[in-house]
């Protein structure tokens, strides 16, 4: 390879040279990629970013740099590469538009999701690159700002056919290391011996002693920047192995102290300059000449540093390396970087500047001071509106640290545990939170002190957090509840959308406790008509919620009914209290058994969630989805769905440790077969939901188990589960497994639980008329009913769950008829029945009902039912996602927006997917897309 730009300090680094040769080469012939480069300080990670810029020529270049003073500085380092291109910003989609003109400080407005900005960075890369090729390169990627690093960690999962490549080099060890580490990653470890002593000799131009250079090299480890500056530091005689080698040589954590030996062998005043040129976080000339003139110091003393090499002074100041920067920051004492702050404070004048000038007090604040504590407060409002939570929790942290013992402190730490759990730092919220006095709280600063511990806490992973949840929401709500009314409700209805999850887990008398507080507030709202009302929809909600708490029988129908209906009329999924509580349509419509109302609303709290970007809500609402179409038996689509999860989850980083933690065990009981494997797996869910304290998690593993007891005939074991499930009798878990109960029930010989379970079912389903629930209703019966009845009550559920999307009790109902018409030898029509069970069955991918079927079947027939082969597409997830948005008519842009990719990647699945399908246009692929109908499947 003939040498380029930048070789001569990059011997023996021929793999990453080829490496990134490779993914240059990959990103001019169209598609995206993505590297981590991971290194050791002086493992040559500038120097691969220096000759890959300069081998990309034809490529349009933005580079980043993170600095360790910058990183609270929100979008900071996204802001300095992307204002140059900000007229390509227009052509984006405007919510994308709009969330990123805010974060970069262009424009104001609502506080953008910071996951909305990231996909308008990954559709503007796209846009980019239809001029030309991007290259991003993001250097000492560990020390940007949070938001910066998080954003280009989202963009690099995400890129696929964008002609982008993305290149970060990370500190190994950092926690901005941690942020990237699931990205494609290249270790550079030291140079070989070989390419060491090469490099070493490059840079001696005197004799070198064979043992001298084996021991520098040696004591190195090969790290190249220890060996290029350890050869200009030692003496001609100690090179030639005339005189002893200092110890410890300069490697690894001793690089630093090398270069504050170094720079504290300068005159005073050139060591003053050179800390003041560290902490101007920019390396602002102009602000850095200001400060050093305010204190003193003379015009040349930077010369010293520049004649050495160490520093070059030109429209910004920058160090030869991050090392040299560190070194000379932290080599002060604190007396000297607080006197550098406060002259870079005193020169830092202009308006755009107004955050850093505050960073810069508050660095040089010794103690309590409120003038500087405001002006962070001031900063972290700021950083706020631009979607910057990271930034707003480190400037309101450090505002509580400047602020005296008392209300104020406690409120200040408040805010800033607030923010810290909006950027994902659960642990550093609840460490600020700690040290509040809640006794001493406000109202409303007690309820949001409540309710952010209980955030912070459900998502650090703390044994049992999730439980505690509701408890703490539930004590906000009680806070408010006498001077702010629609807080309290809204409180409140968080409360029971946290107890859905965390179920019996919460305690026997949490929900109880809830439903009291519902009625109290209800009191309360039409006693005092001096406060603001809250929405009709919360109180009816909260109501309706509260009668299936305390009464999950007909009494609760008409409350439930009137809250479908409420969130149902025209506008209400617009309105806020739709968008943040929508999911609760879940309780309500279920124990309705309104399958039609709930997929109404689930699907509209998904679309909200979608349009605004809130990918967190969007992942919750589409697993609730997932669920409910498992429940339905629309097992393809609760796959399709629960594929998009995947893909969002992995966008923002979530571990596969982690998802496993939330898998939809219930669908995969459906799928099947029973297993140990599986079985095994199903109690692995469960454990962990139980160690985290999510009840509801932990219910869908008892169910999976249940589901698997029914196909596989084991009517004992299932009846133990159902009993269980049914027992705890939470809000609509308990009503949805009664027909699961029945059937146990009946099947192992406990007929008087049976009857119960048949009564407790009839009570809700005839008072709410849905044909769901009827059909359910007269399967039940049937399974009671005497011969001369039981024919009829088949009949009449198979009427009623034909008109639902009940594909799964439609199914088991043609099974349960079947099977009761073979014992009953009527041979001819239980055939006709256990058929389309057998169908509906293999359609639906419902493996252990499956083979259930194909017993029943085989011993009317006489003849083995071999499984039957379906035709499958061979689409990926996301290719399938993406042509079914096609063939409804979306365009690529629209179908970017909707699955969070960007158009190239939308076209590169789309152009698979024709392939794969055999077609050639769009208004092809409703037809290819459509599943086969029972007559086109064919038996092996």
């Amino acid at each position: 390879m003939s040498a380029r730009p930048g070789d001569v300090t990059l011997i023996g680094r021929e793999r990453e040279k080829q490496v990134l040769d490779d993914l240059l080469a990959t990103v001019r012939q169209g598609s995206s990629r993505v590297l981590v480069l991971r290194g050791e300080p002086g493992s040559g990670r500038t120097a691969l970013l220096d000759r890959l810029s300069a081998t990309a020529g034809d490529l349009d270049v933005l580079r980043l740099t993170g600095t360790e003073t910058e990183t609270d500085l929100p979008f900071a380092a996204v802001q300095r590469a992307l204002l140059p291109r900000a007229s390509r910003i227009a052509g984006l989609p405007a919510p994308q538009a709009d969330a990123l003109r805010t974060a970069l400080g262009t424009s104001s407005g609502p506080a953008p999701d910071r996951f909305l900005v990231s996909l308008a960075v990954l559709s503007l890369l796209a846009a980019l690159s239809d001029d030309a090729p991007v290259l991003v390169l993001a250097d000492d990627a560990q020390w940007l700002d949070r938001e910066s690093l998080d954003l280009l960690a989202f963009v690099g999962r995400r890129l696929r056919a964008e002609r982008v490549a993305l290149v970060l080099s990370v500190r190994a060890g950092t926690p901005g290391a941690a942020a990237v580490s699931d990205l494609p990653t290249v270790d550079l470890a030291g140079l070989p011996r070989d390419a060491a002593l090469s490099l070493l000799r490059s840079r001696v131009g005197t004799a070198l002693d064979p043992q001298v250079a084996d021991s520098i090299v040696a004591a190195t480890g090969g790290n190249p920047l220890a060996l290029l500056d350890l050869s200009g530091e030692l003496s001609a005689a100690q090179l030639a192995g005339g005189a002893v080698l200092s110890a410890p040589l300069p490697v690894g954590s001793h690089l630093e102290d090398h270069y504050q030996r170094h720079t504290r062998a300068y005159a005073r005043p050139t060591q003053r300059w050179l800390l003041i040129a560290a902490t101007e976080r920019g390396g602002d000339t102009a602000y850095v000449r200001a400060a050093a003139e305010a204190l003193g110091l003379p015009d040349d003393a930077s010369d010293a540093p520049e004649r050495d090499r160490l520093v070059t002074v030109e429209s910004h100041v920058a160090f030869r390396h991050p090392l040299v920067r560190s070194a000379v920051y932290r080599g002060a004492t604190g007396s000297e970087r607080r006197a550098a702050h406060a002259a870079l404070a005193a020169v830092t004048n202009r308006p755009a500047d107004v955050d850093q000038r505050a960073w810069h007090l508050s660095a040089a604040a010794l103690g309590p001071d409120e003038g500087v504590a405001a002006a962070l407060e001031q900063g972290a409002e700021r950083a706020r509106a631009r979607g910057g939570y990271a930034a707003r929790a480190a400037f309101l942290a450090r505002a509580v640290e400047l602020t005296a013992p008392g209300p104020r402190r406690d409120g200040r730490a408040v805010s800033a545990a607030e923010a810290a759990s909006l950027a994902g730092s659960p642990v550093r919220a609840l460490a600020l939170l700690d040290g509040v006095d809640e006794n001493s709280l406000a109202p409303a600063v007690l309820a949001r002190c409540l309710t952010a511990r209980a955030v912070a806490r459900k998502y650090s992973g703390a044994p049992h957090a999730a439980a505690e949840s509701p408890g703490l929401f539930l004590r906000a709500a009680r806070t408010l509840r006498e001077t702010d009314p629609a807080a309290a409700q809204d409180a409140l209805l968080t409360a029971f959308g946290e107890i859905l999850g965390a179920e019996r887990a919460a305690g026997d008398d949490t929900l109880a406790c809830l439903a009291r507080e519902a009625r109290a507030q209800e009191v309360d709202s039409t006693a005092d008509t001096t406060l603001d009302r809250p929405s009709d929809m919360a109180s009816t909600l909260l109501g309706a919620l509260a009668a299936l708490a305390t009464t999950p029988d007909a009494r609760c129908v008409p409350a439930l009914r009137a809250a479908v209906e409420s969130m149902r009329a025209p506008g209400a999924a617009s309105s806020e209290t739709f968008q943040r509580h929508g999911l609760l349509a879940v309780a309500v419509t279920t124990a309705l058994w309104d399958d039609a109302a709930r997929d109404e609303l689930v699907r509209q709290a998904a679309a909200q969630t979608r349009a605004a970007g809130a990918i967190p809500a969007l992942d919750s609402a589409l697993w609730v989805l997932a669920l409910c179409e498992t429940v339905m038996g629309q097992l393809g689509a609760a796959d399709h769905l629960l594929a998009e999860v995947h893909e969002l989850r992995e966008a923002v980083g979530l571990s596969p440790e982690q998802a496993r933690i939330f898998a939809n065990v219930e669908l995969l009981a459906w799928h099947g077969p029973d297993s140990p494997a599986l079985r095994e797996r199903i109690d692995q869910a469960q454990g962990a939901a139980d160690h985290l304290g999510l009840g509801g998690a932990a219910s869908l593993a008892r169910t999976a188990r249940m589901l698997l007891d029914l196909a596989a005939g084991d009517h004992a074991a299932a009846f133990d589960a159902a009993s269980a499930i049914a027992r705890e009798g939470f809000l609509q878990v308990g009503i949805r497994v009664l027909p699961d109960l029945v059937e146990s029930a009946r099947r192992s010989g406990h007929d008087d639980a049976a009857r119960a379970a048949l009564a407790r079912l009839a009570d809700v389903t005839l008072a709410s008329g849905a044909p769901w629930g009827l059909g359910v209703l007269a399967r039940s019966r049937a399974l009671l009913a005497e011969d001369g009845e039981a024919d009829a009550h088949f009949r009449d559920a198979v009427g009623h769950l034909s008109r639902t999307r009940a594909v799964a009790d439609l199914a088991r109902t043609h099974l349960l008829h079947g099977e009761w018409l073979r014992r009953r030898r009527r041979r001819r029509e239980a055939t006709v029945a256990l058929g389309a069970a057998l169908d509906l069955f293999e359609r639906m991918g419902a493996e252990p009902f499956a083979a259930r079927a194909r017993r029943e079947l085989a011993a009317v027939t006489g003849r083995a039912q071999v499984p039957l082969d379906r035709p499958t597409t061979g689409l990926t997830a996301q290719e399938q996602s993406v042509a079914e948005l096609a063939a409804t008519g979306a365009t690529n842009a629209e179908i970017a927006a909707h699955l969070f990719i960007s158009p190239h990647t939308v076209h590169y699945h789309l152009r698979k997917a024709f392939r794969k399908l055999g077609v050639s246009s769009r208004r092809q692929l409703a037809h290819a897309l459509r599943p086969p109908d029972a007559g086109a499947t064919v038996r092996r």
